[in-house]
């Protein structure tokens, strides 16, 4: 049976309406998903955009720990060296170039066995895994005349797992060390000599005592050549003397008594003592000082380095000549600066660093301890001591004291004192 128009209609209008019901229903699941999927894009955003905080944080903290570590070993008064595991120098600090005389821009990236041959103990490390612990060497470079004493470590750069990214190789220059290793040897010498030199002229003072006493009443009563002989005589007791009080000063430690001391006052007393040889070698004496020359130390002591520097430069002018004192003050040092200046016959400029020595002397009857002791003073008043000199022309000898030491002694901490500080 033939369906008529109306039905077909209907039957097409029930089609579309299910059809639409059914894309409305597929249309809103489908926004459902997309809002769903809007939100988990939403979160994965928001994760990832945490993750790349984090990440950037943590590539910031790395790096500025990679600054301060990068700063740390170009700070270091150590040369680092460091290669990876190819051989090839991946690292050359500021104390590496210093001490190699090589900049880190010429050697990053060299093989290490190419630019230090000779120097097998990094690369050892590389290969054996074995670590080298206070190796002592030199090294020499282009710029050097001597050989600069070093001493070398290596180890390994290994991560926190074991894995070995490369050696690291650290150069300590041990120069100051080994000068003052030198020092302490000769010092140690030094001292045992002034020991035993001390014994010595401990028993040479007694008999020359007695001597001294008999030619002096000898002195008194002959006239004529013999009190000549007489004088010679007692003089040459009194280098001796003088010779003996040396050699006991120099295994004595010098051991000041501070106070406040009139300069001035000082050398006038001394130039009392030299007078004598001052006119009988007709020197013209020459005085200028300040208005005020007051330092700390003690008066004794400063008293002998005085008369021991005039009487040098007394007898550096057997045929007359200048002799200028000279005091001033370097307020902005805060120091007093006393020169003795004469026209003598000068010191040669190959011995002028010698002069401090113990026992260097170019006198015939010379002990070389005079200015040995001179200095030794002068450094226990926390001063300085130097001398200009030309051959022919003259020698000047400038004394650099502080006008107050107290500030150069060391502290005393009275255990007593802190202890009832603490208590009240």
């Amino acid at each position: 049976m033939n369906q008529t128009p109306d039905n077909l209609d209907q039957d097409l209008l029930h089609f579309f309406s299910e059809a639409f019901q059914s894309f409305d229903s597929a249309s809103e699941k489908l926004a459902d998903a997309y809002a769903d999927l809007e939100k988990r894009l939403e979160n994965v955003n928001r994760e990832l955009e945490r993750t790349n905080q984090e990440l950037s944080q943590s590539l910031q903290e790395k790096e500025a720990l990679h600054n301060q570590l990068a700063c740390i070993l170009e700070s270091m008064t150590a040369a680092v060296v460091a290669v990876n595991l190819d051989g090839n120098i991946s690292l050359f600090n500021r104390s590496a170039e210093q001490l190699m005389g090589k900049k880190g821009s010429q050697v990053i990236g060299q093989p290490y066995a190419q630019i230090f041959g000779n120097r097998p103990f990094l690369l050892e490390t590389l290969t054996s895994h074995q670590p080298y612990v206070g190796l002592e060497g030199s090294i020499k470079t282009l710029d050097t005349t001597e050989p600069i004493p070093v001493q070398i470590g290596t180890v390994l750069i290994q991560q926190s797992d074991g894995q070995v990214l490369g050696a690291l190789e650290m150069i300590h220059d041990i120069s100051e060390r080994k000068e003052l290793e030198e020092q302490l040897g000769r010092s140690t010498a030094l001292a045992e000599l002034g020991r035993m030199a001390a014994e010595v002229a401990h028993d040479l003072r007694n008999p020359l005592g007695a001597i001294r006493l008999y030619a002096g009443m000898l002195q008194q009563e002959l006239t004529d050549d013999r009190k000549q002989l007489a004088d010679s005589v007692v003089r040459g007791l009194d280098t001796l003397e003088s010779i003996t009080y040396n050699l006991l000063s120099l295994a004595r430690p010098i051991k000041p008594s501070f106070q406040f001391v009139d300069f001035t006052d000082l050398v006038q007393e001394v130039i009392t003592y030299t007078r004598y040889a001052i006119i009988e070698n007709e020197i013209q004496l020459i005085e200028d000082y300040a208005a005020s020359l007051i330092c700390y130390g003690d008066f004794e002591q400063l008293k002998q380095i005085v008369l021991n520097i005039i009487l040098n430069a007394v007898q550096a002018m057997p045929e007359g000549g200048e002799l200028s004192l000279i005091g001033q003050t370097d307020e902005k040092r805060e120091l007093l600066v006393f020169c003795v200046k004469d026209t003598g016959c000068g010191i040669p400029s190959d011995i002028q660093e010698k002069i401090f020595t113990p026992f260097f002397t170019t006198k015939p009857s010379g002990s070389g301890l005079g200015l040995h002791t001179v200095n030794r003073i002068v450094q226990a008043h926390f001063g300085r001591i130097r001398v200009e000199s030309q051959e022919s022309q003259g020698t000047s000898f400038y004394i650099e004291l502080p006008t107050d030491a107290r500030q150069n002694q060391l502290p005393v901490f009275e255990i007593d004192a802190l202890t009832d500080q603490l208590e009240t």
